[in-house]
């Protein structure tokens, strides 16, 4: 019999990068990297390198603590995860490191940015 030529590490939620829909993901381990892979009804499979160095990837896993609490929320729970994102009084993830991605296409005008 044969067997998949990667490891299944866990499962997840995402959104597809094209839709914005909410969809089930796996994460992977496959030639020493670590990837979501996720399927959209619409879009279909997507897969995205999201470490590249398994060992590091599971290390960082194992840091667990309570969520912070913003000063403020900034958006209701109306919609759920990932949806309701700008900081609702649902967040439960904490921040050693803030990464921000900025584009061409960025405005900086997501609710996210009042907080800061």
């Amino acid at each position: 019999m044969p067997t998949r030529p990667y490891l299944f590490y866990a499962l997840t939620n995402s959104v597809c990068s094209k839709c914005l829909t909410k969809v089930e993901a796996k994460i992977i381990f496959q030639e020493g990297n670590v990837y979501l892979v996720k399927h959209c009804l619409i879009h279909g499979r997507e897969e995205v390198l999201i470490a590249d160095d398994i060992e590091y990837y599971k290390q960082c896993q194992e840091f667990i603590k309570p969520g912070d609490m913003p000063h403020r929320f900034n958006t209701p729970i109306k919609y759920g995860c990932p949806y309701d994102c700008g900081l609702c009084p649902d967040h439960e993830q904490h921040s050693c490191l803030t990464l921000v991605e900025v584009s061409d296409r960025c405005n900086l005008s997501c609710p996210i940015w009042v907080v800061f």
